[in-house]
């Protein structure tokens, strides 16, 4: 896991982020979601706004980090 990676985890297990364009076409961050460790979703009521956050295994992960297990 890259640097940016786990700054980007860190920052979604405290709290959903939207996405930007740039995050979005990133294939390092799009790898979090691949790996299932952020998940993106839709805000409801706010029309072509992407927002993303991290799952349960990602929460984990980012905790690990926190720790320095990882």
């Amino acid at each position: 896991m890259t640097i940016k990676q786990r700054g980007v985890l860190n920052s979604l297990s405290m709290f959903d982020c939207y996405m930007s364009a740039s995050e979005l076409a990133n294939d390092e961050l799009r790898e979090l979601v691949r790996n299932q460790l952020a998940r993106y979703h839709v805000q409801p009521g706010i029309e072509g706004r992407l927002s993303w956050g991290v799952t349960d295994a990602g929460r984990a992960i980012s905790q690990r980090i926190k720790r320095g297990a990882l």
